[in-house]
């Protein structure tokens, strides 16, 4: 009988979360559209001539420059049987199994590459809302509580700011894994086995692969502080126990996604995100106190869907404060019944650890004192803006709201009559000054804004007037409770995530066109806003640019001289002085930055954004007939001199090089340019040096005429292989060491948590 019964309250959750997620995506689903952030591609060069103005606030802009990009990237090579290792792309060659925010190998994205971006994105944001409901609701309902308070949780958390703002972005794949984190540790400290520590393991390394550092630091910051709370309950005798099946599980998880982890540890390490990090100071970021405001009127400054955040000046909120940012709302209704559970059972350890929860998250965003000097000081969280805690905030209150539920069902009434007349103060409190605020700068607004104000207002006063009559009634009305929450959370979750027809995702345009048939093997740039980089990925252009959050130090170093800027090249006006060493051959300038160009190149196309051709064909592989060592500093200065020649002299700084017998001349072409392979064929009537100009990388082999050969480091930066005299054919082919020990690592870890499963 307990064993059905639990079967049920299953049902009943996984049926609650699965409508609360289908009634997101019901607006983009009866449109044909996807939940894509795409829209706002009007707004770029060259879509500007192209596409309708749509409405859409720029604050989701990252998935239109970012994340769609290397999803489609991702999708083409699969649906070609090639598993991308290397994105050849950005940046002179990046490595893509290490990119970690494109997040590969995270199984949403693995196993669903075969659809195209509209059904994706609806599928994979059904999938988030879902189980981040659904673990939500199994953590609370082992808590004890009732199957609907364990539902009205589940809403609270998964219709709820941060999973909702966060939708379209990789902070969602591991933050709606926090539920589930939780509900297994409790399986576990409950029942301390193999096939406990098997289900935390799996959840653990799904969450290592969710894609986003940061967000990954804070879900298992809060994971271990939920460990040590659930061990100090534990009686001694079994709490080695605990502790040893614990370390198994994150042992587990950490092996299954090595794949992802190893590479990206490898490319931290030759990259520029440590010093990016240090002069973004992300440690003191904060959020204005008026977040206050916006957990109890999510939209007080304004709607991205409506195209921007009017009122946001009013506040005086600082672009870092924008709406995502501090979306961290829970609905007026669960808010109110967190405050019930803590009034009630104040003295219980389950409802101090998720208040202490919430409130340290909420703490952490606005940056009180000394939190900030702790980030600071912490290794790790020197490098991560603080105010993503939010989730801490979201998913305590959502656990208490849970709570609170059950405790008005055995109320006698007093402490909740008292509690709601407080929450009327506060309600009318904060109305007060919200109009206060508004009519303050009356004079500075729209009639359309102060229009907005108003609507926002009387909504908010309205949907917490019924949450406050639903907990002063709550015997007799409660059963209305889950639906108002839920349409409470849709009405604001509707305004947030953009959607768009699948054909304006990156359609094709005569400046792409015109790119696409100049560039030959070489590389283009934009100036300015001109083709935002990545955006060129998927027509399969290789950009000298690129936004991959972690730029190879090298590289950067390369074209400016130094390391440590977070937007590198991400708004150049100005052509690079070193731009035939990254093979540039092609510009696009908009009409603000086509003065930059050099005279002697040439227009091959105009409008909105031209097009320009060098006057010498860009290549990538050359034939050098002399090479010299000397120490990186040495040879950095070398090349970066505007009177280097690439052709005549190859820098080398890995080792020392033999001087050449006599100067040999040659030619080198390339026959086959692959994502992880390029073949190229040289001829010379000497011995010397194939340069090819992609980045070097741990993990790129060569071959010269099937013998094996050295890669070495070219011009500081690039791919440099010894040749023969004669003709020779050199093939480079992407074998990453870390890759493929975190393959095996996975493999041996996914079968001894088969083995596990599989005992009886």
């Amino acid at each position: 009988m307990a064993q059905e019964s639990r079967r049920k309250d299953g049902v009943f959750c996984a049926a609650t979360s699965a409508l609360s997620a289908l009634s997101l995506l019901a607006p983009a689903l009866l449109r044909g559209e996807g939940l894509m952030a795409v829209g706002m591609l009007w707004r770029v060069p060259p879509w500007t001539a192209v596409l309708k103005a749509q409405a859409g606030s720029g604050v989701l802009a990252d998935q239109l420059l970012y994340f769609l990009p290397w999803r489609q990237f991702l999708r083409e090579e699969l649906l070609a049987g090639r598993l991308p290792l290397w994105n050849p792309y950005l940046l002179g060659g990046v490595p893509f199994a290490a990119c970690v925010q494109a997040a590969p190998f995270f199984p949403v994205n693995l196993l669903l590459f075969w659809l195209p971006a509209a059904p994706f994105s609806l599928v994979a944001a059904f999938l988030k809302i879902f189980f981040s409901g659904f673990f939500t609701a199994l953590h609370v309902r082992r808590l004890g509580v009732s199957r609907e308070g364990a539902s009205l949780a589940g809403l609270a958390f998964s219709l709820g700011g941060f999973m909702v703002a966060w939708l379209g972005h990789p902070q969602t794949n591991t933050a709606c894994l926090l539920p589930a984190l939780f509900w297994a540790a409790g399986r576990l400290s409950d029942e301390p086995g193999p096939r406990s520590a098997s289900v935390l393991g799996l959840f653990i390394g799904l969450a290592l692969l969710g894609g986003h550092p940061p967000t990954m630091l804070h879900v298992f910051s809060v994971l271990a502080a939920y460990a040590f709370f659930l061990g100090a309950r534990v009686p001694s005798p079994g709490r080695r126990r605990l502790i040893a099946y614990s370390a198994l599980a994150l042992l587990a998880g950490a092996c299954l996604a090595a794949p992802a982890l190893l590479p990206y540890i490898e490319y931290v390490r030759l990259s520029s995100t440590p010093a990016a990090s240090e002069l973004l100071a992300r440690w003191n970021t904060r959020l204005s106190p008026w977040l206050g405001l916006h957990l109890l009127m999510p939209l007080a400054s304004g709607s991205p869907a409506r195209g921007a955040e009017v009122l946001a000046g009013v506040f005086g909120l600082e672009r870092g404060s924008n709406f995502i940012e501090r979306a961290a709302w829970t609905g007026a209704l669960p808010l109110l019944l967190a405050g019930v559970a803590v009034v009630r059972r104040r003295s219980d350890g389950t409802i101090l650890f998720h208040f202490g929860l919430a409130a340290a998250g909420l703490a952490a965003a606005l940056g009180i004192p000394p939190l900030p000097w702790v980030w600071e000081n912490l290794p790790g969280y020197s490098a991560v803006n603080p105010t993503r805690l939010l989730l801490a905030w979201n998913f305590g209150v959502a656990v208490l709201a849970g709570i609170g539920w059950d405790c008005c069902m055995k109320s006698d009434g007093r402490e909740k009559r008292r509690l709601t007349l407080m929450a009327a103060g506060c309600v009318a409190s904060v109305a007060l000054a919200y109009a206060w605020k508004i009519w303050g700068a009356a004079a500075e607004l729209t009639a359309s804004e102060i229009s907005f104000a108003l609507s926002e207002e009387v909504y908010f006063a309205v949907e917490a007037g019924i949450a406050l009559w639903l907990v002063w009634r709550f015997d007799r009305l409660r059963r209305f409770g889950l639906i108002f929450a839920g349409l409470a959370l849709l009405r604001y979750s509707w305004d947030v995530n953009a959607s768009a027809a699948p054909e304006l995702a990156y359609p094709p345009t005569p400046a792409i066109a015109a790119i696409r048939s100049t560039i030959g093997e070489g590389r283009f740039f934009g100036l300015g806003a001109a083709v935002e980089p990545n955006l060129g990925m998927p027509f399969g252009l290789r950009d000298s640019r690129g936004r991959d959050f972690i730029v190879p130090s090298r590289y950067e170093r390369l074209v400016t001289g130094d390391v440590g800027d977070f937007g590198f090249y991400s708004g150049s006006t100005v052509l690079p002085p070193t731009w035939p060493l990254l093979s540039i051959g092609v510009v696009a300038a908009t009409a603000r930055t086509a003065a930059a160009v050099p005279k002697s190149w040439t227009a091959i196309h105009q409008g909105d954004v031209s097009v320009y051709r060098s006057p010498v064909a860009p290549k990538r592989a050359l034939f050098v007939p002399q090479a010299r060592a000397a120490d990186s500093e040495a040879v950095l200065a070398a090349v970066r001199d505007p009177a280097f020649d690439m052709s005549r002299m190859l820098w080398l700084d890995d080792g020392p090089v033999a001087a050449p017998q006599r100067r040999a001349r040659g030619q080198a072409r390339i026959v086959e340019d692959g994502v992880d392979r390029v073949v190229v064929d040289v001829d010379s009537d000497g011995p010397g040096w194939l340069l090819l100009l992609d980045n070097w990388f741990p993990g790129w082999e060569a071959t010269v005429d099937a013998a094996p050969a050295r890669v070495r480091r070219g011009d500081y930066a690039f791919r440099a292989v010894e040749v023969p005299g004669g003709q020779s054919r050199v093939r480079f082919v992407y074998r990453p060491r870390s890759f493929w020990l975190g393959v095996a690592a996975a493999f041996a870890a996914a079968c001894a948590l088969g083995a596990v499963f599989l005992r009886r």
